[in-house]
């Protein structure tokens, strides 16, 4: 989900498109998919989530947009939901990678033409139907 969202805000369609897909196989409640997504693509996180998975959405935000104003007033605010420190730090590497990997396929202009979407080398059920492109 954040990786989802961080890709929503950076507008990198190939990975909202892949990791959506994949998400929703997860989750495996077509309504609830569509709900998260419609509630990610809005910028309305409250709707659905709460507690830790909200802050850590809006810090995904904070984060994504202006990683400069970002203080340890933000970082207690996702202590004060109940995320320890290991947590917090998990939650920055996920948000912090998929900037990365947004720019790297944006730079690129890779795009979704010919891609099985969700699909993972490590899902047992896909790797035979996995293609890498």
């Amino acid at each position: 989900t954040l990786g989802v969202y961080v890709s929503i805000i950076n507008k990198c369609a190939y990975c909202i498109e892949h990791h959506f897909a994949g998400m929703a196989r997860l989750i495996n409640d077509e309504e609830r998919s569509k709900k998260i997504r419609a509630v990610l693509e809005s910028h309305q996180v409250d709707e659905v989530f709460e507690g830790k998975e909200l802050a850590l959405l809006l810090y995904a935000k904070i984060l994504t947009v202006t990683p400069q104003l970002v203080t340890e007033a933000h970082i207690q605010q996702l202590r004060d939901t109940g995320l320890t420190d290991g947590e917090i730090l998990e939650g920055n590497q996920v948000i912090s990678y998929f900037c990365y990997a947004n720019r790297t396929v944006l730079g690129l202009g890779i795009n979704t033409e010919g891609d099985i979407l969700g699909l993972s080398p490590n899902n047992n059920d896909d790797a035979d139907n996995w293609q890498h492109s």
